[in-house]
């Protein structure tokens, strides 16, 4: 792994009340049981030199010397598995600590979690990300997810991410489940940065929408990522942007870099590349399939939790709020502009796959309609007149 000095260039919680975990691309969003619970973009910061000397493995150093109160946070980091943002970022270790290791030496789950932070922090866009995540209380884990990315314990402001099974130690041995953790550990951060500022989309808009909404919004994920990847390149390391060109978002990623290639004078303005990754997103059928119906499961639970008929909001999305999903921390939207084409072209909203569509047909049939004694109607007063003691009884469901 290499990850040299030099000049480079580079670009709130829910109101429900409930516990609700959401999950990355691939994963699943559930309710958490037993938890606590405009302009012109310009992505790129302004030119600095960076020393990239870290000390060596075994000699770990506290930059912060402590939390906000001065205090020692170093008993607390090694508590247990579940680590403070703020404790992990606050350490420095080397770039290239995992590379040629002996069999002797032993890693644990935050030897690689400070080390992915520390490799994060030499992007622009993750490493304000994940000072906001710090300053904000979010601890992070690492759980066996059986396949899914990862996901977000918003009451209890924990991310938990995927290890693939792996501990710590046999993480630290694997550059390839290593760079995959920088990504997924990306759309994380992106994810709750976002869960601040917009919260639950379920909170004020009807099914169809929400599921429009996410599909925004897990796109605007995997293009972050490859802003990520990217700027860790111009940084010095390389490795993750090859571990991405390998991946399953490997065209999002050549869609981003070719309009760079063909358009060199436009380099200094990376917002068509970013729109360029975010539109080739919705060109595989698989992705939106499956955002798609970790949504509509999403939705199930949020339904089944309700005690009222349809829990889900009457707003409609405006373009505004399509745009504003795709804010980066620099405060420029990458989607200025795209809204209005956006709700309006079928590529973006319409639901292509059956099952799904059977799916959302069946939450939309559900809340359309009042059961009572296995009798369905769609006449709130009908049934009233119907059955009316149990209006009064207010065991109407």
């Amino acid at each position: 792994m290499s990850l040299t000095s030099q000049a480079s260039h580079a670009a709130a919680n829910s109101s429900r009340s409930k516990n609700t975990e959401y999950s990355g691309e691939s994963g699943t969003m559930e309710y958490g049981q037993g938890y606590p619970q405009k302009r012109i973009i310009d992505c790129l910061a302004e030119e600095r030199e960076q020393s990239l000397t870290f000390l060596t493995f075994d000699d770990y150093h506290n930059d912060n010397e402590g939390d906000e109160t001065g205090e020692d946070t170093g008993a607390e980091f090694y508590s247990d598995r579940t680590f403070a943002l703020r404790d992990v970022c606050s350490y420095s270790i080397n770039a290239d600590c995992f590379d040629n290791v002996s069999d002797e030496q032993e890693f644990a789950d935050e030897h690689v979690l400070v080390w992915a932070c520390n490799i994060l922090k030499y992007s622009p866009s993750a490493r304000a990300m994940l000072k906001e995540a710090a300053d904000k209380g979010w601890s992070i884990t690492l759980e066996d997810r059986n396949g899914g990315d990862y996901c977000m314990n918003v009451e209890a402001r924990l991310l938990v991410i995927d290890n693939g099974g792996l501990s710590g130690n046999a993480l630290a041995r694997s550059e390839y489940f290593l760079n995959r953790l920088l990504i997924t550990l990306s759309k994380a951060l992106r994810d709750a940065w976002q869960e601040k500022r917009f919260g639950g989309f379920d909170e004020d808009y009807g099914p169809k929408d929400v599921i429009m909404m996410e599909r925004i919004r897990f796109a605007d994920l995997d293009t972050l990522s490859v802003l990520i990847a990217w700027e860790l390149r111009e940084a010095g390391y390389e490795e993750c942007w090859r571990h991405l060109s390998g991946s399953e978002t490997c065209d999002m990623a050549m869609a981003f870099a070719n309009y760079l290639e063909r358009r060199p004078a436009a380099a200094l303005d990376l917002r068509q590349a970013l729109l360029a990754a975010f539109r080739q997103w919705f060109c595989e059928e698989s992705r939106i399939d499956a955002c798609d119906h970790d949504t509509l499961d999403y939705l199930d639970e949020v339904l089944e939790s309700s005690e009222i008929v349809n829990p889900f909001g009457h707003k409609t999305p405006g373009k505004m709020n399509i745009e504003m999903l795709s804010t980066l921390p620099s405060g420029a939207a990458y989607l200025q502009g795209q809204g209005g084409e956006i709700m309006g072209n079928p590529t973006f909203c319409k639901i292509v796959n059956d099952m799904n569509n059977a799916h959302l047909a069946h939450i939309v049939n559900d809340i359309e309609s009042i059961t009572i004694d296995n009798v369905s109607f769609r006449d709130a007063d009908l049934a009233r007149k119907i059955f009316p003691e149990m209006f009064v009884q207010g065991t109407a469901e």
